[in-house]
């Protein structure tokens, strides 16, 4: 049955940050691209379990934009293979997040290191070393989830940043679980897409 929940806010933050993941990761496994900064605010959703305010979590809805107008791109048909290795990474995330909802051991286990990391620690204020943890969840217990992410890119930029790239997959699942909290299905992306592309259009009026 296709989910009639409301388009809302929260929604379309959660979705244009499972994009703006996949745009980090496309960019720095094919390029020199920096991303650390723009990075922060994504790794750093992954700890904030506390509520499912999706403006709160990621602070400021201009933090998503680049990945709103992506997403508002991807939505309009736009096909060019930029666009389609973006949509197939948010895709791979939004499968791996329902694949993991439906085992209740492995969520209590990533849940409880999530929840090993303090906000307040010397961890929140060193990025490398959020980065280690965050990209130590994602590969010993997201790694082991099928079908995997397929990252594809120049060999010296996914050696170079494989950390990084697992630490962001992280953070765009973590955001798939909030899309799904709101109503979000890949159905709706289907069969609700002029809805979808409608709400983003109006998201910053």
């Amino acid at each position: 049955m296709i989910n009639l929940a409301k388009i809302s806010d929260d929604y379309v933050i959660a979705l244009a940050a499972i994009v703006k993941s996949a745009l980090i990761v496309n960019k720095i496994a094919t390029s020199e691209y920096k991303a650390e900064e723009e990075s922060v605010i994504l790794l750093k959703s992954i700890y904030k379990t506390d509520t499912f305010d999706s403006a709160l979590i990621y602070e400021d809805k201009r933090n998503i934009s680049d990945g709103l107008n992506i997403l508002k791109d991807i939505l309009m048909g736009k096909n060019d293979i930029f666009l389609m290795n973006i949509q197939k990474y948010a895709l791979s995330m939004m499968l791996i997040q329902k694949n993991i909802s439906k085992i209740s051991d492995l969520q209590d286990l990533i849940r409880k290191k999530i929840d090993n990391y303090e906000e307040d620690s010397m961890m929140a204020t060193n990025f490398d070393d959020l980065i280690t943890y965050s990209a130590g969840i994602y590969k010993e217990y997201v790694a082991i989830i099928r079908p995997k992410v397929v990252i594809s890119g120049k060999k010296e930029c996914l050696e170079r940043n494989s950390s990084l790239i697992r630490a962001l997959l992280l953070s765009g699942i973590r955001a798939a679980f909030l899309w799904s909290y709101h109503g979000g299905s890949k159905w709706q992306l289907m069969f609700r897409r002029s809805e979808i592309l409608n709400k983003c259009n109006k998201f910053f009026i």
